[in-house]
C-alpha cells in the first residue's frame, strides 16, 4: 500500500539484508508449549553477511512457525491493498530465538492477507544501527516498523516514519524519552525489576549481599529492570547489601567472566540479579566455582538452558516476558491498523510476569 511520497532521496542506500528464518524442532515457550501445534512450517533463511558474522550464536536456522501461538486476530484485507512490514531484530543467542519464532509465524498468517513481513537481522544491540535501520526503512516505503526500542536516540527518526504515514511499535524496550510510537508491547519492566528484587530477599530471607550483571547500560530495558531492583532493596530490604552493578555487554561469555570476578572478589555474595541475557553464563560460573545452593540467582526468561539451571537448583526463580507475544503482536497489530485505519492497542501493552522456580517448572515444562 503506498499512501506516501518522500520528498527526499538519501545520498546511499543502507544495505540491510532481509531474512527469513528456518525451522527445526525447538519446543514452545511457556505454557503455550502444552498447546498442540495446529500449523508448524519451517522456512529457509538467506544467508547473509549478518548470518556469517554472527557464527554459531545465531539462531535463525532453529526458528520454528506456530500461527497458531499468535493471539492476536489480523481483520479481513477486503480491499486486497497489499501491505508491506518491517521487523527489526538481533537474531543472535537463545532469547531472541522466541522473539524471532513470533516474527516468523505473524510473518506466514499475514501471507494470507496480501501482507509481506521482512526481518531485517542486526548485528548489535546499537542505537545508531537501529536509527539507520529505521531511516532505510522510510526509503524503502514499509507500511508498518515493529523495532526494540533500544534507546532514546532512536526517537527523531521514529518521529520522521510517523510524519512518513508509517506506524511504529517497539517490543521488549520502550524510549524513556516520549515519542511518536503507536504501542509498546513487553513487560512493565520498572515493575518486573521490582519482582526481581523481592523474590531475591524472599529466597535470602530478607538479609545477604546481592550483586546485579545487567545486559548493558545504554539499553532502556536493563536499565528499568535494574533501577526497578535497586529501588526495591533500598525501600524494603535494609539488611539486604546491594554491590555496585556491573556490565556483561548481554553476552553469556561476558557474564561468565564477570560472574567469576564477582563471586571471587565477593566471598559474602548471597544472590545475584540478571536484568537480562547473562544468566546462562553466570550459571555457569557458579556451578564452576562450586557454589550452586550458596549463591542463588534470579533471572529473565524460560531459555531452554535456563529451564536445565532451573531444574538442577543453581537458578532459583525466572521471570516470563512473553517474547514470542512480543514478536508477534506487534506485527499484526501494525497490519490491522493500516487495514482499520486506526490502531487496536496504543499506549502499554504488558506481558505477564509468570515466575518459574525449581518447584513449579514441571508444571510449565513437563520432563
Amino acid at each position: 500500500m503506498k499512501k506516501r511520497m518522500l520528498g527526499f532521496i538519501l545520498s546511499a542506500a543502507m544495505v540491510i539484508c532481509l531474512c527469513a528464518g528456518c525451522g527445526a524442532d525447538k519446543a514452545a515457550e511457556g505454557k503455550d508449549a502444552k498447546t498442540e501445534k495446529t500449523e508448524e512450517t519451517k522456512v529457509e533463511p538467506k544467508k547473509d553477511d549478518a548470518e556469517e558474522e554472527a557464527g554459531d550464536d545465531n539462531i535463525l536456522d532453529d526458528v520454528v512457525v506456530d500461527t497458531s501461538r499468535i493471539t492476536v486476530k489480523p481483520v479481513e484485507n477486503t480491499a486486497g491493498d497489499e501491505i508491506k512490514i518491517a521487523a527489526l531484530c538481533v537474531p543472535y543467542g537463545p532469547f531472541w530465538l522466541e522473539v524471532v519464532n513470533g516474527m516468523e509465524s505473524a510473518k506466514k498468517l499475514l501471507a494470507d492477507y496480501n501482507c509481506t513481513v521482512d526481518l531485517i537481522p542486526l548485528e548489535s544491540l546499537d542505537g545508531q544501527m537501529f536509527y539507520d535501520a529505521i531511516q532505510t526503512c522510510i526509503v524503502k516505503e514499509y507500511d508498518v516498523i515493529s523495532t526494540f526500542g533500544v534507546s532514546d536516540s532512536i526517537c527523531p527518526i521514529v518521529d520522521e516514519a510517523t510524519d512518513a504515514g508509517i506506524a511504529v511499535y517497539f517490543y521488549n524496550s520502550d524510549t524513556a524519552q516520549e515519542c511518536s510510537r503507536v504501542a509498546f508491547v513487553g513487560q512493565d519492566l520498572y515493575a518486573a525489576g521490582q519482582k526481581a528484587a523481592d523474590l531475591m530477599a524472599d529466597i535470602l530471607g530478607g538479609k545477604g549481599t546481592v550483586g546485579i550483571i545487567t545486559g548493558l547500560f545504554s539499553v532502556n530495558a536493563h536499565e528499568l529492570r535494574r533501577t526497578g531492583s535497586e529501588d526495591q532493596f533500598k525501600e524494603k530490604y535494609p539488611d539486604i547489601k546491594l554491590l555496585e552493578t556491573v556490565e556483561c555487554s548481554d553476552n553469556d561469555q561476558v557474564a561468565y567472566n564477570v560472574a567469576t570476578d564477582l563471586l571471587t572478589g565477593n566471598p559474602d555474595l548471597s544472590g545475584i540479579i540478571c536484568t537480562a541475557n547473562g544468566q546462562i553464563g553466570t550459571a555457569q560460573a557458579i556451578e564452576d566455582l562450586g557454589l550452586e545452593g550458596k549463591v542463588k540467582i534470579v533471572c529473565y526468561d524460560y531459555m531452554d538452558e535456563v529451564i536445565e539451571f532451573l531444574r538442577k537448583g543453581t537458578i532459583n526463580a525466572t521471570i516470563s516476558q512473553g517474547p514470542f507475544d512480543q514478536g508477534a503482536n506487534p506485527i499484526v497489530y501494525g497490519y490491522n491498523q493500516v487495514i482499520t485505519g486506526k490502531p487496536e492497542v496504543t499506549g502499554n501493552v504488558f506481558t505477564a510476569l509468570d515466575v518459574i522456580t525449581p518447584e513449579n517448572v514441571n508444571e510449565y515444562f513437563p520432563e
